[in-house]
């Protein structure tokens, strides 16, 4: 059986980012093996293993795109607060 790879897709804008600034912060949706929702001692582990990349130099993103416990990594970027009321 061949190894789980990582689910996104990186069309090199990440990896372009990651090379020009040096890192490039990055949210990265665990993959946890089983069809319900994960225990939670096997989340914490996944979060464990990969917690110092959120913020990935070009090295550290090619490890969670490659990553059998990465399921997507998607560029992280600054968003307004919502309103109370805007629910």
């Amino acid at each position: 059986m061949a190894p789980l790879a990582c689910a996104s897709r990186d069309d090199g804008a990440l990896r372009a980012r990651a090379a020009r600034d040096g890192t490039v912060r990055v949210i990265v949706t665990l993959a946890v093996a089983g069809a319900q929702l994960p225990a939670e001692a096997a989340t914490r582990d996944a979060q464990e293993r990969l917690i110092g990349a959120l913020t990935a130099g070009p090295d550290a993103l090619d490890v969670l795109l490659a990553s059998p416990l990465v399921a997507a990594v998607q560029p992280d970027s600054p968003s307004k607060p919502m309103s109370p009321g805007a629910r």
